[in-house]
């Protein structure tokens, strides 16, 4: 079957992607909004002759965009129903797993990846095979970070190689260079600051500005490991500058307002900066949706990390003694890394009000 040419909206996408260019940076060239040219793309917005004209001269495209203007409105295809149906899937799961267990969630995602790899394999259409092998990709890279969270980093790099592979199928050269940011990532949570740093260096030439900003947070981590703290803050900076670029990515957390002052704030702890780390968290914290439970989970607790560092050990323990029913339902690798630094430090430190607290981290950690 001939594959279907693109829609309007689609090829107005792909041209600004193609330039590098940002909705914001659109808004300087026609005289549309943000927001409309954002309904343009998804297709809400349907073209007319005069908006068709506008775009293709912003876009340079040579009468492309006026032609399909022109095009008959295209029928959506019955075998969209399947893509619709395993978004909705995989919007279920990435809600499970901001509140349960990683084996919860990858009993069901697991089998998903591989039912989307067959289906991919061998489907007819062309066009449908693309977007089947999209969502492969994402359900994959998804299940990769579940299986970090589970602790079997092993498992997540092999389902990460795989969320690469489908994504190529489908088209998108995009996600390879975020697999990079997912490797330095396994570097971080390992203590090595310098392979955190190599794998976001490589991951940072990139042409996708969403994957750029997610590598110079990395990168940034990566030197607060080493204690280089000019380095460090000018990878923050770069960081912040590139997300104000990003319309919306896809990759990363969705559950954090702002990405780069959380980065900031876990920087700022490596780097010995605990009070100035703790403020940024306590803005953060309550802008972290209460639905989210696995991400408040996660940085509640570098919040009361940074206090107790700080020298607020006992308001650092009324914080965790309210995270623990949290702790033991995401059951996290990750989480359980920063929350057997903090029985060190209360073993260190040894607070009154600390024993009570330090039992049930004891208890979770050698469940």
């Amino acid at each position: 079957m001939k594959p279907l040419p693109p829609t309007f909206a689609q090829e107005v996408r792909r041209l600004r992607n193609e330039r590098g260019l940002s909705l914001n940076q659109m808004t300087t060239r026609v005289s549309y909004s943000k927001g409309h040219l954002s309904k343009i793309e998804t297709g809400v917005a349907q073209p007319n002759p005069e908006m068709a004209k506008v775009l293709d001269e912003a876009l340079g495209a040579g009468g492309r965009l006026i032609e399909l203007a022109d095009a008959p409105a295209r029928p959506i295809p019955s075998d969209d129903t399947s893509l619709v149906a395993y978004g909705t899937i995989f919007d279920g799961h990435r809600t499970l797993g901001h509140r349960h267990s990683p084996e919860l969630v990858l009993a069901g995602l697991r089998p998903q990846v591989e039912a989307l790899s067959d289906l991919a394999r061998s489907a007819t259409d062309p066009a449908l095979g693309r977007g089947l092998w999209l969502l492969a990709a994402k359900f994959a890279e998804y299940a990769g970070w579940m299986e970090q969270e589970r602790g079997d980093d092993a498992s997540a790099a092999e389902l990460t190689r795989r969320a690469v592979l489908y994504a190529a199928k489908g088209g998108d050269r995009e996600l390879e260079a975020w697999a990079l940011v997912r490797q330095a990532e396994f570097a971080l949570y390992k203590g090595d600051a310098r392979a955190t740093v190599a794998y976001s260096r490589l991951a940072g030439k990139s042409r996708s500005i969403a994957v750029q900003a997610g590598a110079a947070q990395r990168e940034a981590q990566g030197y607060a490991l080493a204690g280089d703290e000019l380095r460090c803050e000018e990878a923050l900076d770069r960081a912040a500058e590139l997300r104000r670029e990003v319309d919306e990515s896809p990759y990363g957390s969705t559950s954090l307002e702002d990405q780069v002052a959380i980065t900031r704030a876990w920087a700022f702890h490596d780097l010995g900066r605990h009070a100035e780390a703790a403020e940024i968290l306590d803005v953060q914290l309550p802008l972290i949706a209460p639905t989210a439970l696995r991400a408040r989970t996660r940085f509640g607790l570098r919040r009361a990390l940074a206090h107790a560092e700080a020298g607020e050990v006992d308001h650092a323990c009324d914080l965790v003694a309210d995270l623990l029913d949290n702790i033991r339902q995401v059951q996290s690798a990750t989480v359980h890394i920063d929350l057997t630094a903090f029985s060190k430090l209360l073993s260190r430190l040894r607070p009154a009000a600390g024993r009570e607290v330090a039992a049930e981290i004891r208890e979770i950690l050698f469940a």
